[in-house]
């Protein structure tokens, strides 16, 4: 079995002069990456390894991120910056065969469209009507998938394990 987790950056600074790549992260964003931390770590989350967009907000998002990560390694890929949702599917089929459980984290609506590409509609999770409506900041799905490799990885045989939303964690 594969797991993919999928998180959307934190909320980033709307206020801000820099170009798009370069915004920081909002003070809320911060607060909202440090609640999702504390949540993995209850959680006992683990992953093999983590891939992230190269954007400030991706990069400060996995700091806030790493010490609930433990000793997975990181790959920054400047292509996961605003990658479109085939551009993620082809991403995830080419993940190396030894990751069992991978964290991607990027942006929207990429992110928000693959997961919800990924999904099998037949899926009792009660999580699935709320993932389709909106994948905000900080937000987390995981999906589990039967397939012995990434390859295997087709749109509809993504199980919802869940959907863990900033304000779920409240």
């Amino acid at each position: 079995m594969k797991t993919l987790h999928l998180l959307r950056h934190a909320k980033a600074d709307q206020g801000s002069a820099a170009r798009d790549h370069d915004r920081p992260l909002a003070k809320r964003g911060q607060d909202d990456a440090r609640a999702m931390a504390e949540h993995l770590c209850a959680e006992h989350f683990k992953v093999n390894a983590v891939f992230s967009s190269t954007s400030r907000r991706t990069r400060e998002t996995y700091d806030l991120l790493k010490p609930a990560l433990g000793a997975a390694p990181v790959v920054f890929r400047d292509e996961l910056y605003l990658m479109d949702e085939d551009g993620l599917l082809g991403f995830v089929q080419a993940l190396p065969r030894e990751a069992r459980s991978v964290l991607l984290i990027g942006h929207n609506p990429g992110l928000h469209l693959i997961a919800n590409t990924l999904v099998d509609d037949a899926c009792s999770s009660e999580d699935l009507p709320v993932l389709r409506t909106k994948f905000p900041t900080s937000a987390l799905c995981s999906l589990g998938f039967a397939g012995t490799t990434w390859g295997d990885v087709r749109p509809g045989t993504g199980d919802l394990l869940a959907f863990v939303r900033s304000k779920d964690l409240d």
